[in-house]
């Protein structure tokens, strides 16, 4: 990023750990001693519009993950960054102070955005970095991710199907065996997962960010790992899809399922489904629940098909491939 980027986007050329000021506020991670105390004052502030509830709650982190707006010496904004396995982080919606600032400062808000995007991208080696809003069409918060150089990844639905006494669902079209993830199949899995990503049309814009072992890394970080519940399906020898499953918050969650290529067509997807199901309920949990890009109509259809119901909508937010080096100058 060149100085005339860094300035379209409201945010200053110097080191994201020094002092960045535009105006007469300044953006800083913070000191000892400041985050709780910027938590527990900008808690109680009640989010903009747009802001996702559940992405905008400041918690307890390290200090040097919590980046300030700070005007006067008094701490007018926060920004959360929170560092994940497999080179992710989520970046949580800022939120401002009305003392000294208005209500929602779109400028001071990318720059928060923009300095913790940094930080995830140059400390923690991050390269997807995420954040999430209600998928409004134009809102506040809109206007700062975009100030901030994200970019719209997907709307995700969230989706929960119960899990008890399942009836006997229809044979496999082709017979399947089934293998269990291990150490020494990890190879298999990882090419495996890369053949399902090919002519996928969940969250296209994420290829090429990472490499399939920080995906797998991820995958293995979402909840509990439980690699009984990872499974690979083989038909006349061949692989032909994947699905993984880990418990999460007292249910199952389905963290990735996928058929290569060639194998697609065949029903194999709701073969897949069942094992889900069925590996949830072994594990004892009563709910199996995923994360789907809306505009992946054949997983929506399959998922309602299996009698998932939605829950809730979200908008994911990303620093798209080109822009993540335009980050280190920030």
């Amino acid at each position: 990023m060149n100085t005339a980027d860094a300035h379209a986007f409201g945010v200053g050329t110097s080191s994201f750990c020094g002092a960045s000021t535009m105006e007469d506020v300044e953006i800083r991670p913070a000191r000892r001693g400041e985050a709780s105390r910027a938590a527990e004052m900008l808690a109680r502030l009640r989010p903009a519009p747009g802001m996702s509830d559940a992405a905008g709650g400041l918690i307890h982190s390290h200090p040097d993950n919590q980046i300030l707006a700070v005007r006067a010496g008094e701490i007018v904004g926060s920004c959360l960054l929170v560092p994940g396995a497999g080179r992710c982080a989520m970046v949580l919606m800022p939120r401002l102070a009305p003392t000294g600032l208005a209500r929602w400062d779109e400028r001071t808000a990318a720059r928060l955005l923009r300095a913790a995007a940094a930080r995830a991208y140059v400390t923690h080696d991050a390269r997807l970095i995420q954040a999430l809003a209600e998928p409004e069409a134009e809102s506040p918060v809109t206007g700062a991710l975009k100030r901030a150089g994200f970019a719209p990844l997907a709307v995700l639905a969230y989706l929960r199907r119960p899990v008890g006494q399942e009836k006997r669902g229809e044979e496999a079209p082709t017979r399947l065996t089934w293998k269990r993830y291990s150490r020494w199949r990890h190879r298999t899995f990882a090419q495996i997962i890369e053949q399902t990503y090919e002519g996928s049309r969940d969250c296209p814009g994420l290829a090429g960010l990472r490499t399939v072992d920080d995906v797998i890394r991820t995958h293995k970080a979402t909840g509990t790992f439980r690699p009984s519940a990872w499974h690979l399906a083989i038909a006349d020898r061949n692989p032909v899809g994947i699905v993984l499953v880990n418990p999460l918050g007292g249910r199952g969650e389905l963290v990735y399922l996928g058929v290569v290529p060639e194998a697609r067509g065949r029903g194999l997807g709701r073969t897949l489904l069942a094992r889900a199901i069925a590996d949830t309920a072994r594990m004892g949990l009563p709910v199996l629940g995923l994360a789907v890009d809306v505009e992946n109509e054949p997983a929506m259809r399959l998922y309602f098909g299996a009698g998932f119901k939605e829950i809730r909508r979200r908008m994911t937010w990303f620093i798209p491939k080109e822009r993540l080096e335009g980050l280190a100058k920030v």
